[in-house]
């Protein structure tokens, strides 16, 4: 008797999701995006609607170009170490000058001194 192999089916249209955010967000079309990554505008579609399945080389392109944390979508849970949202200010913010980033500053402060003061 043959063993049957338990798969996991892996749902990829929160990945898609947000892959189509983070390209909305950085003024991509679809045809843009398939120009850089060397696909067809259908394509990503596909993966950003209907949640296709890239091929590896492809998954790997699009999260890094859009610093998208894949933990968040692997490991649905437990704890992720920097969310999607994180790394994309990090990387947002390392563009940034002193003097900007002391305007962030005043930002992250004022946002934790209301925190504070609803307690």
């Amino acid at each position: 008797m043959r063993k049957t192999k338990e798969t996991h089916t892996f749902d990829f249209r929160p990945l898609g999701l947000a892959i189509r955010e983070a390209r909305e967000r950085a003024g991509l079309s679809r045809n843009d995006l398939g120009d850089k990554v060397f696909y067809g505008e259908r394509h990503i579609a596909d993966i950003e609607n209907v949640g296709s399945h890239p091929s590896f080389q492809l998954f790997h392109d699009l999260v890094t170009m859009f610093n998208i944390s894949v933990d968040e979508y692997f490991y649905l849970l437990e704890k992720v170490d920097k969310s999607t949202a994180r790394r994309q200010i990090e990387t947002s913010l390392d563009l940034l000058s002193d003097n900007e980033l002391k305007i962030i500053q005043g930002t992250i402060d004022g946002i934790l001194n209301s925190r504070e003061n609803k307690k």
